[in-house]
């Protein structure tokens, strides 16, 4: 049986591929009792598992969920249960009808504007040189300075916020690189970002500023009045959200077109492509690996009886690999059009979707625009280590015009 360190383990970073076909051809559902966990692979399966808020419940946190009982108060910013991403009707509808007024379709438009301001500005200091490491100099500044602006983030804290965002994934429950001066750096920064957020309710509850926090102090639908810990647990989300994913789309995304050269002179061709080329990034390599929920009741899943209050995964990286809903899975395709599941499904389908294929669509336009051809160099790539997020640290990358 596959081992759960060796299915999440960095060695299966770069192709889990082979070891997800296997699992969906013979052991669609796994046990893994050392972690009191089920996890799911086939598409059918995982898309199950979100459609049913009922059945699957998204109430997962408690004290058994993190590595060290330190880290709790750090993850309940983000997945407690004062947070949208981790609860059930009816507190879910209504943090989401609060949350949502930030990312209608005509807010999300306004960015654009913005974003491609960014853009141009990033790329313009990456076109002087002769290298570059897009994560550091694009795909990481860009979506935290616009989520940071958003929630009306002082721009010389963007640094610090980033960060905070990093310390929050880096805590994850089971991530097991983490040593014990990784584990105090982690919960310092935590407990930074707590009082940092504190500080800017106080302000917004003084005095209002238009902006996304200050939306979220004042929000208000008839008597669903958001608390001060829910405004916390909000913000710790979108900031996670609004900078991860898209960090995560516009890296994992360069990585794969550079392995797929005749789609990339397709693409360098025809920019039309760019939308095609997001979704298809998305699916081949989720920004998120997998979700977590809790099983309400006894249920039944390809065969396997999967018993009450279980934690269930759902592999969206597998799901989105199962050739019975996308032939060729391995193929990278521009012509796919594919109903990915990288967003979520259901109610819990993310909010920022919109946000995240805006900014990924104007990056990779000013990128094609703006730059010569471009290609990796030497070595392996540097993954992030955390089984639920799926991105890079380092991406470097150099001018083919003006390689040695």
């Amino acid at each position: 049986m596959t081992d759960f360190n060796a299915l999440f383990s960095p060695e299966n970073y770069d192709n889990p591929y082979p070891l997800y076909a296997e699992m969906r051809e013979h052991s669609p559902v796994l046990h893994f009792p050392q972690h009191d966990m089920f996890i799911v692979s086939r598409f059918e399966d995982v898309q199950r598992v979100m459609r049913d808020a009922k059945l699957f419940s998204s109430a997962t946190i408690d004290e058994n969920t993190v590595q060290d009982p330190r880290l709790l108060a750090g993850a309940e910013l983000v997945i407690g249960s004062n947070s949208m991403i981790t609860s059930d009707p009816p507190d879910h509808s209504r943090l989401r009808k609060l949350a949502r007024v930030a990312f209608t379709p005509r807010a999300i438009a306004r960015l654009e504007g913005r974003i491609r301001e960014l853009a141009r500005e990033m790329i313009a200091a990456i076109a002087r040189k002769d290298s570059f490491d897009l994560m550091a100099e694009l795909a990481v500044p860009l979506p935290v300075k616009v989520i940071a602006e958003m929630l009306g983030v002082d721009p010389e804290r963007h640094a610090d916020f980033k960060r905070w965002s990093d310390d929050l994934v880096a805590g994850d429950s089971r991530n097991p690189s983490l040593d014990e001066a990784e584990l105090e750096r982690i919960i310092s920064g935590c407990r930074e970002f707590t009082a940092f957020l504190h500080e800017m309710i106080e302000q917004r509850q003084r005095e209002y500023r238009d902006d996304l926090i200050g939306d979220l102090v004042r929000a208000q639908s008839e008597q669903d009045k958001l608390s001060a810990e829910e405004v916390m647990s909000m913000v710790s989300l979108l900031l996670i959200a609004g900078n991860e994913t898209t960090t995560n789309l516009i890296g994992n995304a360069t990585i794969e077109i550079l392995r797929n050269p005749a789609e990339l002179q397709r693409l360098r061709a025809d920019p039309r492509m760019i939308p095609a080329f997001i979704e298809e990034a998305l699916r081949f390599r989720a920004p998120a690996n997998m979700i977590i929920r809790t099983v309400t009741e006894d249920v039944t899943i390809a065969d396997v009886a999967v018993p009450a209050n279980s934690k269930l995964g759902g592999l969206l990286d597998s799901a989105n690999h199962d050739p019975s809903h996308f032939p060729e899975p391995e193929r990278f395709d521009l012509d796919r059009n594919p109903a990915h599941l990288s967003f979520g499904y259901g109610i819990h389908f993310c909010i920022g979707a919109a946000l995240s294929r805006l900014e990924g669509r104007v990056v990779f336009e000013e990128l094609f625009a703006g730059l010569p051809p471009f290609s990796r160099e030497p070595g392996p790539p540097d993954w992030q280590p955390n089984f639920l997020l799926r991105g890079l640290r380092r991406l470097p990358l150099r001018f083919e015009s003006r390689a040695a």
